[in-house]
């Protein structure tokens, strides 16, 4: 899976990496330029707490799709089933989760910071698409997933549908990955007018098989004769459409796509991929690095958290109410103090003090962060991720047992003589282990 995208023979756009680095960079100046024009200041602490807030959101997705998706498998829905795994295979990758869900928007949308990864179809377009048609869609997904972009894409939306705000910071970046995801798409498809069918049908729904694709195609030739026609798109999460179509059709002719097609056929033949990590553990600067991280994410988000003003307008009957509760002799102190507050409209300041918060906080942040989805924000930026013995989930169980084993080993002492270990003494304990996030599938 590696290989697609190293070396001179990478499937990745060029200037997909770049692109990524100038956005990170040219981030502040977008924070700054967001909040001038929302006239609100916005912090450093808030975008932590969001960060934060996005990857537990995604680590309940598996759940929400569970519960309210319908699960494609050999036996329901198999022909959608077949088209994943044959493409997984000549990407050689692990076939992911593939749900159906009512969605009237995102036709379809890889999903995941990590295993497993899922691809999402749209009930609504589901039966609009003809199977080589999903082949186009389902390589795009699944490249998006090779390529490591859900990674980054699952926290900026778990449901495929980004806001003008993330198109504005991000789209530029965006906009590439989408170009390098067609390429994929289109190898596995292995058929230019099943992609640009897709592609009508995704944009136009059941209008689009009736669309005269050449004349559309046509259209961009109108575009690129008035620049300012293209202004709209630089404010876009996707490029568009008519890009996409003229990207594929100059991709087709070249040499790398038939390098690759014939990569993908030979790969059709070979065994699925087993999802199976190998053994590559955490060393300490790596260690050292992911617990600097989430001691600084900690520190921006508790003064975040601590300075947020709940305005309270409760209504006349809860006003009642409340002030009767104040009259109360038998009420604390400062019940009435917090009640007299909000009968009156006013402010309730929340404030914090100590460095036991900080650790206690962290405690609270790792165990819920590494219970749900395997990793902080720190191991995220680390490559690293927790895993149990048999790589499976430690869930919150196995992650309260990881950090209190973690800390009796630095009161028994005996954790401060171990920190260059790869496997510390606790992990043997708790039965779980800290692994590279990326290891090499075997």
């Amino acid at each position: 899976m590696t290989a697609l995208f190293a070396g001179r023979e990478s499937l990745r756009v060029g200037g997909e990496t770049s692109t990524f680095v100038w956005t990170l960079l040219t981030l502040p100046l977008s924070v700054i330029v967001l909040g001038w024009v929302l006239q609100h200041q916005i912090t450093w602490q808030e975008i932590a707490l969001l960060l934060v807030v996005a990857m537990v959101y995604v680590s309940f997705s598996r759940g929400r799709l569970l519960g309210g998706g319908l699960r494609i498998h050999a036996g329901q829905f198999g022909h959608v089933h077949a088209i994943v795994d044959d493409c997984a295979r000549r990407l050689r990758m692990p076939t992911p989760h593939v749900f159906v869900r009512d969605d009237p928007f995102v036709p379809v949308v890889a999903i995941g910071i990590g295993e497993p990864y899922a691809v999402v179809l749209s009930a609504q377009y589901l039966e609009h698409f003809r199977d080589d048609e999903l082949r186009f869609l389902i390589g795009r997904e699944l490249g998006h997933i090779a390529a490591g972009h859900t990674r980054f894409t699952s926290l900026l939306s778990a449901n495929g549908r980004e806001t003008g705000v993330i198109a504005l910071a991000f789209g530029a970046w965006l906009r590439r990955i989408d170009y390098t995801a067609d390429r994929i798409g289109l190898i596995c498809a292995g058929s230019l007018d099943a992609a640009i069918r897709a592609i009508a049908v995704s944009t136009f729904g059941s209008v689009g098989r009736k669309a005269e694709l050449g004349a559309f195609a046509e259209q961009l030739r109108e575009i690129n004769e008035e620049p300012s026609l293209r202004l709209a798109e630089w404010t876009a999460s996707t490029p568009y459409s008519t890009n996409r179509i003229a990207a594929l059709h100059r991709f087709a002719r070249d040499p790398l796509y038939v390098l690759w097609a014939q990569r993908f056929a030979e790969n059709a033949a070979a065994a699925p991929v087993a999802d199976v990590r190998e053994a590559v553990y955490a060393g300490f600067w790596r260690r050292a690095t992911a617990f600097c991280v989430d001691i600084a994410v900690l520190q921006a988000i508790i003064p975040a958290a601590a300075a947020v003003q709940h305005t309270l307008a409760p209504s006349p009957t809860a006003t009642a109410a409340i002030k009767e509760l104040t009259a109360d002799k038998d009420a604390p102190d400062w019940l009435k103090t917090v009640l007299g507050t909000a009968a009156t409209g006013g402010h309730v300041h929340v404030t914090y003090g100590g460095n036991w918060v900080l650790w206690f906080a962290l405690a609270l942040y790792v165990i819920v962060m590494v219970g749900l989805i395997g990793q902080t924000v720190g191991m995220m930026v680390a490559d690293l991720r927790v895993v149990g013995v048999r790589r499976n989930r430690v869930g919150i169980g196995g992650a309260i047992a990881r950090y209190v084993s973690l800390a009796g080993s630095l009161v028994a002492i005996i954790g401060w003589f171990s920190i260059f270990r790869r496997v510390q003494p606790y992990e043997k304990w708790s039965g779980t282990r800290l692994v590279s996030g990326t290891a090499v599938r075997s």
